[in-house]
């Protein structure tokens, strides 16, 4: 076997060795995506009253078998969970209803899973709300949080019977009594900055917690920086 031959046959061994070893380590986060988008993509079909509606993921594209009744209302939903990066859709026959409702019950139970679905958007476009962040010991917003409350306005804007909370937290470094102060500042602050952008006062509710409510320990700088944060939900 010619020296050329040899350098060729152990560079593509590398080669393969290497494609070995990436689907190894890929292989369990891809499904873990996966398992994590079903869940969340299931639990909001289900919130907007869409039991009989199948979703699977590849990657992070979802597949939905729906009834063609049922097909647009649950592309929506499914396209609002964040992390879905495609949809396509599988009709399957509709299944033929008889009810006796009333007209006014029916349009009652649409108008109820119409809220419902509204309600799932908007928390997912709340969720997928980069953390605030400040100048450091103060209440005065970066430019790039700004920039975010921005959409946070617009989100509420389409969502206009929404109301919002504004929790302020900060970590246990320093006295009680002033983080309490900080963390009403900075909660003030975001609505302060959503009134500029548009949100009427009325649709938001701002409150500090200081320390008190901490997500995990204050005992490393990471895990301080986790629990110095102002959260945005759905009232």
């Amino acid at each position: 076997m010619s020296r050329a031959v040899s350098r060729w046959i152990a560079g593509l061994a590398v080669l393969l060795g290497l494609a070995a070893i990436i689907t190894v380590q890929l292989g369990p986060n891809r499904h873990h995506i996966e398992d994590e988008l079903t869940r969340r993509a299931t639990a909001a079909l289900t919130a907007a009253g869409q039991t009989g509606t199948r979703v699977e993921f590849t990657g992070r594209d979802a597949l939905i078998t729906a009834s063609e009744a049922d097909a647009a209302q649950a592309r929506t939903v499914v396209e609002a969970v964040s992390g879905v990066r495609a949809v396509d859709t599988r009709l399957v026959p509709t299944a033929v209803v008889v009810t006796h409702a009333a007209p006014r019950q029916v349009l009652a139970m649409t108008e109820n899973v119409k809220a419902t679905l509204d309600l799932f958007v908007l928390r997912e476009r709340l969720s997928a709300v980069p953390p605030l962040r400040f100048r450091t010991g103060g209440d005065e917003l970066t430019a790039e949080s700004r920039a975010a409350l921005g959409k946070v306005a617009a989100a509420l804007a389409d969502h206009p019977e929404a109301r919002i909370r504004i929790d302020g937290h900060t970590d246990a470094r320093g006295s009680k009594e002033p983080n309490l102060q900080l963390s009403r500042d900075r909660a003030d602050a975001v609505r302060s900055a959503l009134r500029e952008f548009g949100v009427t006062a009325d649709r938001m509710v701002a409150t500090g917690h200081g320390e008190a409510r901490p997500v995990v320990p204050n005992d490393t700088a990471e895990h301080r920086a986790a629990n110095r944060r102002v959260e945005l939900s759905v009232a």
